[in-house]
C-alpha cells in the first residue's frame, strides 16, 4: 500500500477565493445560466441548486481513478482513490444546470468542493447538451500535484479501493455510488465495472472499518 507521511496542504483561502473570482468572472461572461459538467461524486451529490440535468458525452476526456483521497475515503496510512478526468477518449457524465440567479451562492460551494487541495483545475470545455452546443465548467486534474496518483498498476488500485476507509466513509462505497448513478442514467462505463467486479470480490479482514 502507498503511504503519506505528511497530509496534502490544503489551498489558502486567499488562493481558493482567488480561483473562485477569476472562474465567475469568466461565467458571467457567458451572460446566462451556467451547466457544469460531473463525472465522478457530482453525479449523485451535487452540493447545490439546479434547474436540471442531462445526461451527456465529453469528448476528448476520459475518467481515470488517479487522485489520492487521505481525508474523505482514506487516510494518509491507508489512502483511497478518488475519480478525475484526464485527457483522451470520451466520458460520458451529467450536465448540471445552474441558473444565473443562483451563481452567487452556488460558485463558492462549489469551490469548497472541489477546490480543497491543488488537484483539481477548473476548466471550460464544450458541450453537446441535446443538440446545442454549450460551454461548461468542470475539473480536471492537475497532474504536478502530490495528489495525483501515478504510476499504479491495476492490482494496486484495487487495493486501495477496496481498503482505505475515510471521514466519508469507505472508498469502496464512492465507487459503488458512482456505478450505480451511471447504470440509473442508462450509462455503462466498462473501466468503473470492471473495478467495481474487482474490488467486491477483494478480501477484507474482519477487524476494518
Amino acid at each position: 500500500m502507498r503511504t503519506f507521511v505528511e497530509p496534502f496542504t490544503p489551498l489558502s483561502q486567499q488562493e481558493r477565493r482567488r480561483s473562485c473570482e477569476g472562474a465567475m468572472a469568466e461565467a458571467r461572461k457567458l451572460a446566462g445560466d451556467i451547466w457544469i459538467f460531473g463525472y465522478g461524486s457530482l453525479l449523485w451529490d451535487a452540493p447545490f441548486s439546479h434547474q436540471e440535468a442531462r445526461p451527456v458525452r465529453l469528448l476528448g476526456w476520459q475518467r481515470s481513478m488517479c487522485v489520492w483521497t487521505a481525508l474523505a475515503r482514506g487516510t494518509p496510512e491507508r489512502p483511497g482513490l478518488s475519480l478525475g478526468l484526464r485527457r483522451g477518449g470520451a466520458c460520458d457524465g451529467i450536465a448540471l444546470r445552474i441558473a444565473e440567479a443562483d451563481l452567487e451562492a452556488a460558485w463558492p460551494a462549489i469551490w469548497e468542493r472541489e477546490m480543497w487541495t491543488d488537484i483539481y483545475q477548473p476548466t471550460w470545455i464544450s458541450l453537446d447538451v441535446d443538440g446545442l452546443n454549450a460551454t461548461a465548467l468542470t475539473f480536471t486534474v492537475n497532474e504536478a500535484s502530490r495528489q495525483f496518483a501515478r504510476g499504479l498498476d491495476l492490482d494496486q488500485t484495487i487495493a486501495h479501493i477496496a481498503l482505505a476507509h475515510g471521514e466519508r466513509g469507505p472508498c469502496r462505497d464512492y465507487l459503488v455510488n458512482t456505478v450505480e448513478k451511471l447504470r440509473a442514467m442508462g450509462i455503462a462505463d466498462s473501466y468503473l465495472e470492471g473495478l467495481q467486479d474487482a474490488v467486491a470480490g477483494y478480501p477484507v479482514r474482519a477487524d476494518m472499518p
